[in-house]
């Protein structure tokens, strides 16, 4: 019964929909514009603001790590429960029942659950990914640009970082078979979250490669 409260409580705590009430506090609506995601990515896009962008991103963060924390208060020391919670908090942001169930990816949910389990996991998977996104950005469009001033660049490269779909995807992987052999512990909990976060990316991927994804 308990493993039943955690999981209802992780689900509706990552149903909290921070990035669509960012957004709107903003005057967007996130399924308007951009990629159409109820995410902290689609937040940048849509109003183009740091400050916007970092409150969406510690809300998800914020609901992926008061989840594990309800699980490891309770279950100290237990796989099992943290990795319910870690699984129904990024279920309840990619299927919110605030929002009918239309939500995001799952990545800042699921970045927070690492930044509380494991900061040195999170830490490899962010730099893993990230040279991925820049090696297949480099690959696909032979050659990186970035014009403008300093702040136009440092946006250049923050628009590549979240648009760059087949690189993240292409880290995400990597990053998880690096888990694997270095941190078997932290990936047993994430894992089954992480399919989660991997199947909201097919559709993003498939129309990312068609050179139809903003």
């Amino acid at each position: 019964m308990s493993l039943v409260l955690i999981s209802i409580i992780s689900y509706l705590l990552g149903s909290i929909p921070f990035s669509y009430l960012v957004a709107r506090a903003y005057g967007k609506n996130l399924y308007q514009i951009g990629s159409g995601n109820i995410g902290t990515a689609n937040v940048w896009r849509a109003t183009g603001k740091i400050e916007a962008t970092l409150m969406a991103l510690a809300g998800d963060l914020g609901k992926g790590i008061l989840s594990v924390f309800f699980a490891q208060r309770f279950f100290p020391g237990q796989i099992l429960p943290q990795a319910l919670a870690v699984f129904f908090a990024v279920a309840g942001h990619n299927w919110p029942i605030f929002l009918k169930f239309k939500g995001g990816r799952g990545l800042a949910t699921l970045a927070g659950i690492l930044l509380y389990l494991n900061w040195k996991a999170l830490f490899l998977i962010l730099l893993v990914i990230g040279l991925c996104i820049f090696l297949t950005e480099l690959l696909m469009k032979k050659g990186l640009k970035l014009e403008g001033n300093l702040r136009q660049k440092i946006k250049g490269l923050f628009t590549i970082f979240i648009s760059q779909v087949l690189g993240r995807v292409i880290g995400i992987v990597a990053a998880i078979i690096l888990l694997f052999f270095l941190y078997p512990t932290t990936l047993k909990i994430i894992f089954p979250a992480a399919i989660l976060a991997g199947i909201k990316h097919i559709k993003r991927t498939k129309t990312f490669l068609e050179g139809k994804v903003v």
